[in-house]
């Protein structure tokens, strides 16, 4: 029976930290964990030997075997929808931007298919709400921006690349330009590829607003409908703004000092404004939903009822 560098067997899950132990030397002739992932395919060997062989595998010998069927290729997107937050970024990040494109095309793919039968729940509202594709969310936003890049620029492919947008940080896309390295024109072709969508991305991130405007200002369709967004611009990133105000002093502070400067910050603003701040931070567990209603009756009546 062979038996890898270390002794491990076919039959026998493989050491933990295998892969950092031996990650500076070429052990990729010596190492069995590909034949362990295939006897699992197999059903020959348990899921506890299949899933170490995922987590301890070389990663130029993973991308090799992704790419030998699409049975591999689900295996892996099965280990990666199921693994660690830290040991699926380690792995993915590991990866070239051929075999991730590759995978996210696929993972695209699939989820097209089961977009129909998904669409009427409201807790999806993107690809990455889906449990199976969560994982691509664990990877570094560098990383995405290197891949928005490859799709762009590279394989010409803008539709694929525009699905990252939405779990990008508003502080990235709003320079996603130098975070991606696009051109003027390729960043224009990447947000083209958004479609209807276009119109949402600056309530996701305000300060791209005038830069989005630059981009389109040839396009009398599309920049004239941005034009009429001002106002609600304008109010989103009062929203964002002193939504963030808000969440970082509520983390350091007393809970009497809190509320202190919670009406302090929302004095002076639209309730309906300081509704929408008010039920961020009750997203975020910030606040309850007596303390929210209590905020709201204060700044309604310039009273404190306790």
């Amino acid at each position: 029976m062979p038996k890898c560098f270390l002794g491990t067997s076919l039959y026998e899950a493989c050491p933990p930290s295998c892969r950092h132990s031996f990650a500076k030397q070429d052990v990729d002739e010596d190492c069995i964990a590909k034949n362990k992932l295939e006897a699992f395919l197999q059903d020959k060997v348990t899921f506890k030997v299949g899933f170490s062989a995922f987590s301890q595998i070389p990663a130029k010998t993973l991308e090799k075997f992704i790419w030998i069927s699409k049975d591999n290729l689900e295996l892996i997107s099965y280990f990666l929808y199921i693994g660690e937050p830290t040991l699926v970024r380690e792995i993915i990040e590991s990866f070239s931007n051929h075999t991730l494109s590759y995978l996210f095309k696929c993972d695209f793919e699939n989820y097209m298919n089961i977009r129909e039968s998904i669409k009427r729940e409201k807790s999806v509202k993107h690809m990455f709400d889906i449990r199976s594709f969560k994982y691509w969310t664990f990877v570094s936003y560098l990383r995405i921006c290197d891949l928005i890049q490859y799709f762009v620029r590279y394989l010409k492919e803008p539709e694929y690349a525009c699905q990252f947008i939405i779990i990008l940080p508003s502080e990235i896309v709003s320079n996603l330009n130098k975070y991606t390295g696009l051109d003027f024109e390729e960043e224009k072709t990447l947000y083209n590829a958004l479609g209807d969508s276009i119109y949402e991305l600056p309530l996701q991130s305000p300060k791209i607003y005038d830069h989005i405007m630059q981009l389109f200002a040839d396009d009398l369709e599309i920049s004239i409908v941005l034009s009429t967004m001002a106002g609600l611009i304008e109010r989103q990133q009062l929203i964002l703004e002193t939504t963030e105000k808000l969440v970082n002093f509520i983390g350091e502070h007393r809970i009497d000092k809190n509320f202190q400067f919670i009406f302090s910050e929302m004095t002076g603003i639209e309730i309906g404004t300081a509704s929408e701040i008010l039920n961020q931070l009750l997203e975020r567990k910030m606040i309850t939903s007596s303390q929210k209603q209590m905020i709201i009756d204060f700044l309604n009546t310039g009273k404190l009822e306790l």
